[in-house]
């Protein structure tokens, strides 16, 4: 079969969350702007990634050539807005990160949560051909995705740090630490890198086994609602 490219089905997507959609596309070209004018290159490349981030359901539709891929519904598209929204506009731009100390726990556990929930679904929709999915590996598959792209955030996190001089994993002295006791980290600020970074891992496999529960009860619901 001929590889074919797809229009866009934006019917499909509830009017409702393409709304959503939409402010958060907006959001991160404004980010993105004023981030490159006001000289803070990391943001806005980050902001960029974002808004392409933002597009990849309708990525799916367009490219997906008939596959599994396309099943994906749009609101797991719109959940990964609502954490792009979250930790780029209202974390980021606004400052919450460094304002609120829980914060950033929060936001790998929201991710550790909407990566699960999409990675359910998400096994069920690759074994689709092969007859209904257990939830049992459904709800492995959802952790080992969740945990997944915790690690991929770290790989950021260090190549950031180490190729752009950032202190993401907030490992060595700098505007993010100065306010930190690092007598409690034994004073070695590679030891406070470690517990940030180990930290957030655990933070998104809470997430992650919340998610996968929450999909589990959801989806055994629907089954015996039908």
């Amino acid at each position: 079969m001929a590889y074919k490219i797809k229009k866009d089905p934006i019917d499909k997507i509830p009017k409702a969350q393409l709304i959503f959609w939409i402010i958060v596309r907006l959001s991160m070209i404004i980010c993105a702007t004023y981030s490159f004018v006001t000289g803070d290159v990391v943001m806005g490349f980050e902001s960029v990634f974002c808004f392409i981030f933002t597009h990849l359901w309708d990525m799916f539709q367009i490219f997906g050539n008939g596959s599994f891929i396309e099943e994906v519904p749009p609101l797991s598209q719109t959940m990964l807005n609502i954490i792009i929204f979250i930790g780029i506009v209202i974390g980021s731009y606004f400052g919450l990160f460094d304002k609120i100390s829980w914060f950033d726990n929060f936001m790998h556990i929201l991710s550790g949560f909407v990566c699960a929930s999409f990675g359910y679904d998400f096994a069920c929709i690759i074994q689709r051909k092969k007859g209904q999915c257990a939830a049992t590996l459904a709800a492995i598959f959802a952790l080992m995705f969740a945990l997944s792209i915790a690690v991929g955030w770290e790989f950021y996190e260090f190549l950031m740090d180490t190729l752009h001089g950032t202190n993401l994993q907030l490992a060595k002295y700098g505007e993010e630490t100065a306010m930190i006791d690092i007598s409690k980290y034994n004073g070695e600020y590679g030891y406070l890198g470690l517990v940030d970074t180990m930290t957030d891992m655990m933070m998104n496999a809470v997430g992650g086994v919340v998610g996968m529960i929450f999909m589990i009860v959801l989806r055994n619901r629907k089954k015996k609602s039908k």
